[in-house]
């Protein structure tokens, strides 16, 4: 019998072109296209804004007044891009570039020290499961700093794992991933890369030697210097604010006074946030538990450590703030998948093909509640949310969305069958269902999250009224930012000037702001409905 025609297979782990192609489908789409987002993809967008417009390079501003929220590093690099795009793509949608330049270096730094820790094969895992985790995907598409803190504490890693062999070089890689984790996330920063440099090598026999704690010492004083250098910068040019921004800073990771978040909360978030990387890392150190004491295996458990107890002693539980867990967890992973036994390594894969059909059905459902009002139930939710969002041509969009959809069926079984196949078909399966989310989604995303209007309307609004100050009451930074980037307008808080004849307030839920009598409402304007309900009201003092 003539031999069968050999069967088209996709390699795995992807390597090569295709793996940079899957790459740039993941980072790009999604990330311009549309208007900045509510949230911190407004909020950090208002520096950016501050940079190309007044100057302010050097401290970072939201409308005038100096945030101290991140050091500049992200916006640094986000306003560079977008004085290079201006001709092409307009600003907020090149200064999200950033992020997309921040992730690429996290991903391929966190390959590159798992490459060092663990040899070549685990470098495309490495990356592969990164793409994968769920916590990553969202935040890689908004305008996020602490982006930029993931790629100083990959590259800080990637350093470390040279540290060995080159103590010269490995220790100035670490020394300026660390600079760059301070520069984006301050003092934050320095706790998750500063104890690893110090303790990681020092556990490994072959570190123990005058090079490498030479290096060790070269990597600290590169981080001191990117560090001081920026700090006596502001110094120099606004000798004040360094005193406002470390006690800030100090504030930043001391536990609040409120108490802890509650255990459960904190391992729900970790759970699904760092899902699938958490179960292969816990199997990496379980079967390689007799080598604990080696950096292999220290450096990403020390790093996870730092990471977890940071979320979980500085604050409100924020899903962005559960960044820093993921390359340390990428690297545990990029250990442990390979040796999964094969039961195990078919249940990872297997489990991940069906979650992702499973998630593409729920994207459908939620988009036919949108447009065709079933189911019922689902509907009512979905309008309540934006009552009146109005729906354009839906063909173009479900034709895409229908091939995407084909492609999370067929795409997973074109994959060869290799231990590493669940990694390969996590990338993949995340590209697809965001692309499809992206495709069926983002008008309705743009709709609900989108601050334009109301600026269009107070600036319309406010061009009748005499010039003047305007007080503010209740408005947050991302509402700061979205006036100051659509519509130049800009306030004042409300004990900072008492000759202001107007003032703006807002509020969400069922919140109301308490205003004297004195002032008499001109306008007021609401957005979304229920809980998240979003009102802004324009007030004139007579």
């Amino acid at each position: 019998m003539p031999n069968a025609a050999p069967r088209f297979a996709l390699p795995a782990p992807l390597e090569g072109w295709p793996l940079a192609l899957l790459l740039a489908i993941y980072l790009l789409v999604g990330t311009t296209g549309h208007l900045p987002w509510r949230g911190d993809d407004l909020t950090h967008l208002g520096p950016i804004h501050s940079i190309l417009t007044n100057g302010s390079w050097l401290l970072p501003q939201i409308a005038g007044e100096s945030y101290l929220g991140n050091p500049p590093l992200y916006y640094w690099l986000g306003a560079l891009l977008a004085k290079l795009l201006d001709w092409l793509i307009p600003v907020h949608d090149a200064a999200r570039l950033a992020s997309s330049v921040f992730t690429a270096a996290t991903l391929y730094w966190t390959g590159l020290a798992a490459r060092r820790l663990y040899g070549d094969k685990a470098f495309t895992p490495a990356i592969l499961l990164g793409m994968g985790s769920l916590g990553l995907v969202v935040h890689a598409h908004e305008t996020q700093p602490i982006l930029a803190q993931l790629a100083g504490m990959a590259l800080c890693y990637a350093g470390l794992g040279e540290l060995a062999e080159k103590p010269y070089r490995g220790g100035i890689q670490a020394g300026i991933g660390t600079g760059m984790a301070f520069l984006a996330s301050g003092l934050s920063g320095l706790v998750l890369t500063l104890p690893v440099l110090i303790i990681a090598p020092l556990l490994c026999p072959n570190c123990r030697s005058r090079a490498v704690i030479s290096g060790i010492a070269l990597g600290i004083a590169v981080a001191a210097l990117i560090s001081l250098g920026w700090l006596g910068g502001v110094a120099a040019s606004q000798p004040g604010e360094v005193t406002r921004w470390w006690r800030e800073e100090l504030l930043s990771i001391v536990p609040p006074q409120s108490g802890l978040p509650s255990f459960g909360k904190l391992i729900q978030l970790l759970g699904w946030f760092a899902w699938p990387l958490w179960p292969i890392a816990g199997w990496a150190i379980w079967r390689n538990h007799k080598k604990l004491a080696t950096p292999q295996l220290a450096l990403p458990i020390i790093a996870s450590m730092l990471a977890i107890l940071l979320v979980a002693t500085t604050g409100g539980l924020r899903a962005a703030s559960t960044l820093p867990i993921i390359p340390p967890l990428c690297l545990l992973a990029a250990l442990g998948v390979e040796s999964l036994r094969r039961g195990a390594a078919n249940a990872f894969d297997w489990f991940g093909v069906m979650a992702f059909i499973f998630f593409g059905l729920l994207v459908w459902l939620g988009w036919s509640a949108l447009h065709f009002g079933w189911p019922p139930g689902l509907a009512r939710s979905v309008a309540k949310m934006a009552p009146d969002f109005q729906a354009g041509n839906i063909a173009w969009g479900a034709t895409i969305g229908a091939l995407l959809s084909a492609a999370m069926l067929l795409v997973p079984t074109l994959i060869q069958r290799t231990p590493l196949r669940g990694a390969t078909n996590w990338a993949v399966g995340m590209t697809l269902l965001w692309c499809l989310a992206v495709t069926l989604w983002q008008p309705w995303f743009a709709h609900t999250k989108n601050y334009q209007p109301v600026a269009a309307e107070l600036r319309t609004l406010l061009a009748d009224q005499a010039p003047g100050c305007i007080k503010r009451k209740g408005l947050g930074d991302t509402q700061r930012a979205a006036l100051d980037y659509f519509a130049d307008i800009r306030t004042v808080q409300y004990q900072d000037a008492a000759d202001c004849r107007l003032l703006l307030t807002y509020s969400s839920g069922s919140n109301s702001q308490r205003v004297p009598a004195e002032w008499n409402m001109l306008k007021e304007r609401r957005l979304g409905a229920g809980r998240k309900a979003e009102t802004f009201r324009l007030y004139r003092r007579d």
